[in-house]
Parts: C-alpha cells; sequence; structure tokens
C-alpha cells in the first residue's frame, strides 16, 4: 500500500472518532443518569457494628425502584429477636422511587444469631449472621437467677419461686410478667437486697406458685425491661424447670398441704351471761382455698354454753408471709349459759409435704367463767331503794330537827328577854288566823308544841316542856303569871277616883 492511500485511510478513521466522539458529548448527562437510576437496587444495613444483650440494633433496609416495601412481621424474625418497632418513608423523585425502612431489633439470646433473607423484586438482600456479645467491654454480663425456694415440692403446695436480678446499677426495671400452665402464680412483691461485699445491688424478685399436678413443671418469665438514662433495655430470662410429687391416694383434694401453723390470740377469762365477743386465730404455712378451711372451721367450731358464729376469713398475702396464703380467722361468740365453760378448739389436718405424713394443727383458747348478774342486780336495786328511803327519812328529820329549834330559840329569846308584848303580839296572831287553841293564853301555850300537841288533861308546865328547856321554864312561868296580872288588874282592877 501506497503512503497516499495509508494517509487516506488514517484521516477518515480519525473523522470517523471524532464524530462518535461529539455525538457522545451531545448526550443529555440527565438521561445517562436516568439510565441508571434505573435499575433496581436492596441495601441492607446494621448497627451497631459491635452490638450487646440487651441493647438495641438499627436495622435499615434501602430500596431502589422497587415496588412498596411490606412492614416486616415477628414471625420472619424467628424467637431469637424482638422487634421492638419498625418505621417506613418513601420518596419519589426524577430518578425514580426510593424507600427507606427502618427495623429496631432487640438480640433475644448471646452468640451468633442469623437475620433473615430479604427480597424485593429481583433484588435481595442475603442472610446475615450477627454476633452478639453478652455485655459490653470490660463489664460483667446481667446475672440472673431463678430458683425453687420451698422444699418439699407437692402437688398442691405453695412452691416459692425467687428471681434475683443483679447488674452494675442505675437500671430502673419495669414489672416482670410470669406464666405457667401447669399451676397457679401470685407475684409476692420485690425485695431489695445487697451482696455480702455489698459491690453488687441484687433485686429479687418473688412468686407463690401452686402445682396443679404431678410430673414437671415450667414457669416462664416474660422479657426483662429496664431503662438507663432513658434508653430502654431489654434482657431475655430463662424458663424455670422442675418436677412435683403426687399427694398420697388417701389425702382428700382440696385439703391443707404444707406445714400448717395455728396461732391465736389471747381470749377473756371471765364474762356476764350474754356477754359476746371474737375468737381471732391466725393460720399459715398452707395452701388450702377458702371454701376448704371454711367447711373445716364449721366441723369444730361448738362449745357447749357459748353460741359460735360463722367463720369469718381474711386472706393475706405478702413477701413476708412466704409462699402460701395467711389467714386471719374470726369467730364469733356469744354466752347462753352461765358456769364453767370451754372455748371451742379448732383442728386443722395438713399434709406436711417434708415428713410424707399428716398433720394436725391446733387452735385452744381454754376455758372461760361466766355469771349470771341478774341476782346481784336485783340486791343492789334493793340496797339502792333502801338507801334512797333511808336518805329521804333522814333528810325529814333534819328538817323536822331544824323547824323544832328555830321554834325552840324563838320561845328561849322571848323568855330570855320576859318579852310580854312579844308573846301577846303571838297570841294575838294566832286569835286573828282562827287558831282554836287561841282562845285563851294558856291553852294556846299548851298548844304550841314545837314537836306536836300536847296531850289533854295535862298542865302548862307538861304542855310546853317539848318546845321549852329546863333552864327556860323558870322564865316562862313568871312571865305567863305577869301577863296574866297585868291583864286582871286592867281589866278588873277598880276605876280611879277623880
Amino acid at each position: 500500500m501506497s503512503f497516499g492511500m495509508s494517509l487516506g485511510l488514517g484521516l477518515c478513521v480519525a473523522l470517523g472518532l471524532t464524530d462518535a466522539a461529539m455525538a457522545s458529548a451531545s448526550t443529555p448527562p440527565a438521561a445517562a443518569t436516568r439510565a441508571g437510576a434505573a435499575a433496581p437496587a436492596l441495601v441492607c444495613s446494621l448497627r451497631p457494628a459491635q452490638p450487646v444483650l440487651g441493647h438495641a440494633l438499627r436495622w435499615q433496609i434501602r430500596a431502589r425502584g422497587l415496588a412498596p416495601l411490606p412492614p416486616l412481621q415477628p414471625a420472619q424474625l424467628g424467637q431469637t429477636w424482638l422487634l421492638q418497632g419498625q418505621s417506613s418513608e418513601r420518596a419519589s423523585g426524577p430518578g425514580g422511587s426510593s424507600q427507606t425502612m427502618v427495623l429496631r431489633l432487640f438480640p433475644l439470646a448471646a452468640g451468633r444469631l442469623r437475620l433473615p433473607e430479604l427480597r424485593a423484586g429481583g433484588a435481595r438482600c442475603p442472610p446475615r449472621r450477627v454476633r452478639i456479645a453478652a455485655a459490653e467491654a470490660g463489664q460483667a454480663p446481667l446475672y440472673v437467677a431463678a430458683r425453687v425456694v420451698t422444699p418439699g415440692a407437692t402437688v398442691g403446695q405453695a412452691l416459692r419461686i425467687e428471681l434475683d436480678v443483679a447488674d452494675g446499677g442505675g437500671l430502673a426495671w419495669e414489672p416482670l410478667t410470669v406464666r405457667s400452665d401447669d399451676g397457679i402464680l401470685h407475684p409476692l412483691g420485690s425485695l431489695d437486697t445487697r451482696a455480702a461485699d455489698g459491690a453488687v445491688e441484687v433485686l429479687r424478685l418473688s412468686w407463690s406458685f401452686t402445682p396443679t399436678h404431678a410430673g414437671d413443671f415450667t414457669v416462664r418469665f416474660g422479657l426483662l425491661r429496664g431503662h438507663r438514662f432513658g434508653e430502654l433495655l431489654v434482657f431475655p430470662i430463662a424458663s424455670l424447670q422442675g418436677s412435683v410429687r403426687p399427694l398420697p391416694a388417701y389425702w382428700p383434694a382440696g385439703w391443707p398441704v404444707g406445714h400448717a401453723t395455728l396461732r391465736v390470740q389471747p381470749a377473756p377469762r371471765r364474762l356476764e351471761l350474754g356477754a359476746a365477743g371474737v375468737l381471732r386465730a391466725r393460720l399459715d404455712g398452707v395452701q388450702v382455698g377458702r371454701q376448704a378451711l371454711t367447711a373445716m372451721l364449721r366441723a369444730d367450731a361448738h362449745a357447749p354454753g357459748l353460741r359460735i358464729g360463722e367463720p369469718r376469713l381474711r386472706r393475706l398475702a405478702g413477701p413476708a408471709l412466704g409462699a402460701a396464703p395467711a389467714w386471719d380467722i374470726e369467730l364469733p361468740w356469744r354466752a347462753e349459759r352461765a358456769g364453767r365453760l370451754a372455748y371451742p378448739r379448732l383442728r386443722l389436718a395438713y399434709y406436711d409435704p417434708e415428713r410424707g405424713a399428716p398433720g394436725l394443727a391446733l387452735a385452744d383458747w381454754g376455758g372461760v367463767q361466766v355469771h349470771d348478774p341478774r341476782p346481784l342486780r336485783i340486791v343492789r336495786a334493793l340496797v339502792a331503794v333502801g338507801g334512797l328511803v333511808l336518805l329521804l327519812a333522814l333528810l325529814r328529820l333534819g328538817v323536822q330537827a331544824a323547824r323544832i329549834a328555830r321554834c325552840r330559840a324563838r320561845w328561849r329569846r322571848i323568855a330570855r328577854r320576859g318579852d310580854v308584848a312579844a308573846l301577846r303580839g303571838l297570841w294575838r296572831q294566832a286569835r286573828e288566823s282562827g287558831d282554836p287553841d287561841a282562845i285563851t293564853l294558856r291553852t294556846w301555850v299548851a298548844a304550841q308544841r314545837c314537836g306536836g300537841r300536847a296531850p289533854s288533861g295535862t298542865n302548862l308546865k307538861r304542855s310546853i316542856d317539848p318546845l321549852i328547856d329546863p333552864l327556860i321554864d323558870p322564865l316562862i312561868d313568871p312571865l305567863i303569871e305577869r301577863m296574866l296580872d297585868r291583864d286582871q288588874r286592867r281589866l278588873y282592877a277598880p276605876p280611879r277616883k277623880p
């Protein structure tokens, strides 16, 4: 090939490349962007990079150019993850639509956990293994220990279940839920304690668990949730396994199981007929229902001479009372017969799982002396009436003595002064008032006894003995004689010569 032909071919190639380059340069950039954005994509990311048990994980899923992603269901995550919440945002633009979904997950175990595969259209996020640390670096894992405290473990016996939780401090725990299909659960409250060295704070939760059938039982604890500085922490708790023995065939269903203790409060020792009261006792240590306990108390709630009412029961429960509830027992009574009586004796049969044999708890209030107060009340009433009569008689005698004393004092004053005018004035007042004894002076003086009238046919001196003492007699007689002489001289004296 000649040099001219080679040069022409080169120019043609160069011109062709130049045209191609110019055509390529003239293509708009938006078209190239749309071409690249049209490809669907699904991207999954997980934070933090080193997750820890109890702390939340943020799983972010980004979809581009795909149909809207449906919400993720907890069943898709399995039993090893807790889906606490999820949110989704969708945006549309010139380059197409995009969606961002964020899931908040809590791991329910330490070790390597699996996140499931996600598919959307032709895009996918492959399954992923995530390593969950038991605790943060330099810290001890959360201490959780559950146990059955009550020995024996027999059907119908109230068992005490305790759960100890120890953390580094600063956590505020939410109430914990407990479930079991093998018995009855009742919370007993919580108690904060500390370890022997005082360095670890322990939160102790307790429950009463009464198994309803023999064999293995399972107590399932809910998730333990706590808050620290506004952050939610979630920890799993393993289920508690155990087994219980069956009750003997001879023991009736519903009767008390456990070690029963009956404590009585003192009762009165002396009573009056018709008095009423209440006998009180406390039963603890056994698991028994209200109906069964009431039936057992009715069988023994009787005593000659005492009328016993219907037993009253009040159920108590709390961490200080143990796993079995305590019962406050009240027996109302009324004394209907006098004499030496005995309070009722309560006998409560129970099955002791520790000994594997029945037992008997007794409640004995002793005896009481009942007396009839009616004869004594009659005697007291008679004494009161007699005393009242005697008091009235003494009061009458006192009034009469005072009247006699005033009367005698008046006559003493008249006699000692020799007051003829006073004696005449008294006699005149008696005549003007119509006194029949005031016809003459002597008859009137005879009638004026301070203590009463004088007997008829007595002389003047004897008639005034009760009213004037012997010291005044020599004075009153001359006073009367002088008064009479004066009257006679005034009435019968000869007239004066003019």
